[in-house]
């Protein structure tokens, strides 16, 4: 923990956290709980031919970083959360687990990028969304800041590896299949 990361949280109780936010707050976190969002997004994505791609590499990316985060980076760094540092009431449940990186904010953003990928128009307002999930881990002291940003760029990358490992396998199936 850096005195920074929690300097932030603190900036955040006392000069943005209010009456007028935190239902609006409750909703978007609400969003990233269990990726249920984003797991539909990325059904509906499969439904039509013309956005079927997207929705399979937004998947694929949302898999990764659920799996990669739940599995291996959170139970090797197991930061405790910040709420466990301070004398502060949570306007949300407690999360369980570790804090390092913020799921949510792996989750939104490898979502949000892939669709940007595909579509820039919808993928900006899904980018949107998922800056609004992540933001709201820290509105509730729920996820440091660098928790945030870490899963944030996790996701980004993430969206973008495995749109480069689709692509790439989809050019070389149309090769080997005699198409250009």
């Amino acid at each position: 923990m850096t005195d920074l990361d929690i300097g932030i949280l603190y900036w955040l109780q006392d000069h943005v956290v209010c009456s007028f936010l935190t239902p609006l707050m409750k909703t978007v976190t609400t969003m990233g709980n269990g990726g249920i969002f984003w797991i539909l997004m990325c059904l509906i994505l499969m439904i039509p031919k013309s956005t079927r791609k997207i929705g399979m590499i937004a998947a694929l990316s949302l898999a990764f970083v659920a799996i990669f985060n739940n599995l291996i980076l959170k139970n090797i760094v197991a930061r405790p959360r910040p709420f466990t540092y301070a004398d502060i009431e949570l306007l949300i449940a407690a999360p369980k687990g570790y804090s390092f990186p913020s799921g949510h904010a792996a989750s939104s953003f490898a979502t949000a990028t892939a669709v940007f990928l595909g579509n820039k128009r919808v993928g900006a307002i899904a980018l949107v969304l998922a800056a609004l999930v992540a933001f709201s881990r820290m509105y509730f002291f729920v996820h440091f800041p660098s928790d945030v940003l870490v899963g944030s760029l996790e996701g980004i990358l993430a969206a973008i590896v495995i749109s480069k490992i689709v692509d790439y396998a989809m050019k070389k199936q149309d090769s080997t299949s005699g198409k250009l």
